[in-house]
């Protein structure tokens, strides 16, 4: 019975974690975008599996990201479940991120707003925000991004 139990319980605690990790998984880049423009800023989130703060950022995060389907802002999510891959950096720098990646690689539980034409970092989302104070925060960024690119049409 000893044998038994020193058995099942690891089985049970491995089978719980990838439950869990799986499990409530909502994307906030799952969105269907009808701007057809280019994006004036990148919400890029810093997530993983077992990160127990994206699970509550995340869900609250892909409530409104439909509000923004026609507004110049694409959503990101840079995924470290497996750890700091190569394929995370590639899709850092596709998305004009290549100077803040290195500073937040790793960290998750957040989403950063960024500048897309000048990789400037705008604001940030943590679960400290509500859904309003999100939607706040992107409108704003958003004008701020374009004041940027009037004052400065280089």
């Amino acid at each position: 019975m000893q044998r038994f139990k020193k058995f099942v319980f690891p089985v049970v605690a491995v089978l719980g974690i990838a439950i869990f990790s799986i499990v409530g998984r909502t994307s906030a880049t799952d969105v269907d975008y009808v701007y057809e423009g280019e994006p004036e800023i990148v919400a890029v989130t810093f997530a993983s599996a077992w990160c127990s703060v994206c699970k509550i950022l995340e869900p609250r995060l892909a409530e409104i990201v439909p509000e923004f389907s026609d507004k110049p802002v694409k959503f990101v999510r840079l995924d470290f479940t497996f750890g700091q891959t190569g394929s995370i950096e590639t899709q850092a720098e596709a998305e004009g991120l290549s100077d803040l990646y290195p500073r937040f690689k790793g960290a998750t539980g957040f989403t950063l707003l960024v500048d897309r034409d000048t990789g400037e970092l705008l604001d940030s989302l943590t679960v400290n925000h509500s859904k309003d104070a999100m939607r706040t925060a992107i409108a704003q960024a958003i004008a701020l991004a374009q004041r940027n690119k009037v004052a400065d049409p280089a």
